[in-house]
């Protein structure tokens, strides 16, 4: 298995965080990371060096210069140049044909293996609808030429990279950013959806789920996801390492990385201190959610 992330020093902690969530979920599965690295400093590599060979499992990180992608767009003030890197991972990672990309504001809480064994020989990609984007948006959807198309959110791709070499997803990105540059809000994943939207396998939402959003539970018959969700996603300004998120799973983020930052004493990070009342108001939404709504 495949996995990579992308990441610059500011968050390297919560990487080693995400690292840990999937390591933990997948110990018998043989998994090589690949991190597209954006200046990541040494001290944060031995860490997530050491987490990732104390669980048998291998780590390469690739350099990557920010300036590469200095023409494109910020128009979100919490992420970073880094996540255009993906639009060029086939150069970065030449030799393998499949990849499953995740975001670092992610928390696995379950096995890989299924998503990972979901055939895409015939597609460039697979993801899950970005709910939010369907039912909120559907006029900005229009703007971005996707009227008649399903939104995916980009924060978990299953990558046929063979495919994504023969359309030189770089290139179409550019070609595209130039016609739509104007009026995107959401970066590269506007960029893939654009050059992908009639060559994307829509998944089971469980394998990216955004326990933030409202309509989850208001259109769950529309989404009819499988519980429980395999990969929790915080794509908001309201991260799981946040000390005033009540999102679901918050708790176990702060666990693993309490247990990081035990291990390796010279791990900083600003993961801010949750006290035991916020753990409190955590713990009883999720029994909430289990109990009431069935989603956990």
């Amino acid at each position: 298995m495949n996995v990579a992330f992308s990441s610059d020093n500011n968050y390297a902690p919560y990487l080693a965080v995400s690292i840990l969530s999937i390591l933990k979920n997948n110990s018998k599965s043989e998994i090589c990371f690949y991190i597209l690295d954006f200046g990541i400093d040494n001290n944060n590599k031995e860490i997530i060096e050491n987490i990732v060979c104390n669980h048998g499992k291998s780590i390469k990180f690739i350099g990557v210069d920010k300036d590469e992608f200095a023409n494109f767009p910020i128009t979100i003030n919490y992420i970073s140049l880094a996540t255009y890197a993906r639009l060029n991972i086939t150069q970065y990672i030449p030799d393998v044909d499949k990849l499953l990309y995740i975001d670092v504001d992610t928390l696995t809480n379950g096995s890989l293996d299924d998503l990972w064994n979901t055939d895409i020989e015939q597609y460039s990609l697979a993801a899950c609808k970005d709910f939010f984007i369907e039912i909120e948006q559907a006029d900005y959807k229009t703007k971005i030429g996707l009227e008649n198309h399903h939104y995916f959110n980009a924060g978990v791709l299953l990558i046929n990279m063979r495919r994504w070499r023969e359309l030189n997803v770089l290139e179409v990105s550019l070609s595209w950013l130039n016609k739509y540059k104007d009026v995107i809000k959401y970066q590269d994943q506007d960029i893939l959806n654009g050059i992908f939207k009639d060559d994307v396998k829509f998944i089971n939402t469980r394998f990216n789920f955004t326990p933030s959003e409202s309509g989850y539970i208001k259109y769950r018959k529309e989404r009819e996801i499988q519980f429980p969700a395999v990969i929790y996603h915080y794509p908001g300004p309201d991260k799981f390492w946040s000390s005033r998120s009540s999102h679901l799973k918050a708790n176990l983020g702060y666990s693993l990385f309490k247990e990081v930052s035990n291990s390796y004493p010279g791990f900083k990070a600003d993961f801010d201190v949750v006290d035991f009342r916020t753990k409190v108001r955590r713990l009883i939404r999720e029994i909430k959610y289990r109990f009431v709504y069935h989603i956990f």
